[in-house]
């Protein structure tokens, strides 16, 4: 899901611009009294936010801040009769949105932007449900994420469980990573703001991950289709999004109603840190295992080649030690045309190095499936979470011995136990995957 920003929207940027006077509040809850969506022609305009307070005796006075980031909004003023005005200027590009936030103390209430521009939009698609799930955070690169991670799904029609897609409807997924966290087992609010496509999947805050596994149409001809871009905003009353397909297609997708998730949610480790439950050193042996390897052409386009490889001791069962590992190689290895490419030694991926001949540290992904370089053990094909150790630090080596191949870690855990051990057995099964649209 890589894709270029055709909307302007609330971003990291300089905030258009700082009222003087921030005159103090009475005792109160900060409450929005005008829309929570505002929206604007192509030409811009004038726009007046009003809100009150809802009497609270234990909240103390603090100074009500009006900001946003976005250039486009500009003259953004405090008023004396609690309203916030401020200017839309002209739109010559697409459409865009953006947030206002209001804030006093520790309460902010948030105003969507939106304006018309002159792109047009392919598909308008109006979603009757908010489903997903929530997962707290998970592991990335040897830690937690930053952002708390929830799975969104909009749709026309409403599916049982998060994996599960009724004929006939239509998803617009998104996995985002939110400032604040949510309970387990609980009703799940998802935090207002805006979130915006993250190729890097980064996991950081006000993000959409942007791994084509993650975040996709999935269509009512049951057809996956990646973005290229992507934008979530989410106020106190709706959800509207704005994604760009690789054929440059432009969807608006818009929901009604409080941001609250449909229960499809689904127990999860995503939450647990570290993941691994060992406290010694964990070794393995394995001699006549079961080994796959499949070629994924190239890593979220980086110009480098990634070999997923996984092995079980038993393939009769799936039982036993159970190994996966993503090992990222130069072009020049040859892609599939070279079927034992995967064959070298690598050392942990670091961003601001080459990433020939590494490996990414093991974590778990948002609907807790492990990624990227993992110890396991499974019992008749399911994985005993106790027995799970994500790899996030060391050497692995894979090498050719007769018709064997065998692979040598050495290696730390997430809780800094020793991860050192062999596993040697045939590869069985070998398949270019690079085409496979997840």
């Amino acid at each position: 899901m890589k894709r270029l920003l055709l909307i302007a929207l609330c971003a990291l940027t300089a905030i258009a611009c700082d009222p003087a006077d921030s005159p103090v509040t009475p005792n109160g809850k900060l409450t929005l009294t005008s829309k929570s969506v505002m929206n604007f022609e192509a030409v811009g305009g004038t726009g007046e936010i009003t809100f009150d307070f809802v009497a609270e005796e234990t909240r103390k006075a603090k100074p009500v801040t009006p900001s946003c980031s976005a250039d486009w909004i500009t003259k953004l003023e405090l008023g004396t009769n609690n309203n916030v005005t401020f200017v839309v200027a002209a739109n010559e590009g697409a459409e865009r949105s953006a947030t206002i936030n209001i804030s006093a103390g520790n309460d902010t209430i948030y105003v969507m932007v939106m304006q018309a521009g002159t792109a047009v939009v392919d598909v308008n698609f109006t979603a009757t449900h908010l489903g997903g799930t929530y997962y707290g955070k998970f592991l990335v690169g040897g830690g937690q994420a930053e952002g708390f991670n929830y799975f969104i799904i909009l749709s026309d029609m409403q599916p049982s469980n998060i994996k599960s897609v009724p004929d006939y409807a239509t998803q617009y997924r998104f996995d985002i990573y939110a400032s604040e966290g949510s309970e387990f087992n609980r009703e799940v609010h998802i935090p207002v703001g805006t979130y915006t496509y993250d190729p890097q999947s980064s996991c950081r805050i006000g993000t959409i991950d942007g791994s084509k596994d993650c975040s996709y149409l999935f269509t009512a001809n049951q057809e996956a289709i990646s973005f290229r871009d992507a934008t979530l905003v989410v106020t106190e009353d709706s959800v509207v999004a704005e994604v760009t397909t690789f054929t440059g297609e432009l969807h608006r997708i818009t929901y009604s109603g409080a941001p609250v998730l449909e229960d499809y949610s689904e127990p999860t480790f995503a939450d647990v840190y570290p993941v691994s439950q060992y406290t010694d050193t964990l070794t393995f042996d394995v001699t006549g295992g079961y080994m796959y390897a499949y070629y994924r052409g190239d890593w979220f386009g980086t110009g480098h080649d990634v070999w997923f490889m996984h092995m079980i001791e038993q393939k009769t069962g799936f039982t036993g030690v159970y190994l996966i590992f993503n090992f990222i190689v130069p072009k020049s290895v040859g892609g599939f045309s070279n079927n034992e490419g995967y064959l070298g030694e690598y050392t942990l991926s670091d961003p601001t190095k080459s990433l020939d001949w590494t490996f990414p540290a093991g974590r778990l992904r948002d609907d807790s499936q492990q990624l990227n370089a993992y110890y396991m053990v499974c019992e008749n094909g399911q994985i005993d979470m106790s027995k799970a150790a994500p790899i996030i630090d060391g050497t692995i080596k894979v090498e050719k011995q007769g018709i064997n191949t065998v692979i040598t870690v050495d290696g730390k855990d997430d809780a800094g136990n020793d991860v050192k051990g062999t596993f040697s057995g045939e590869v069985r099964e070998l398949e270019d995957q690079s085409n496979i649209n997840k």
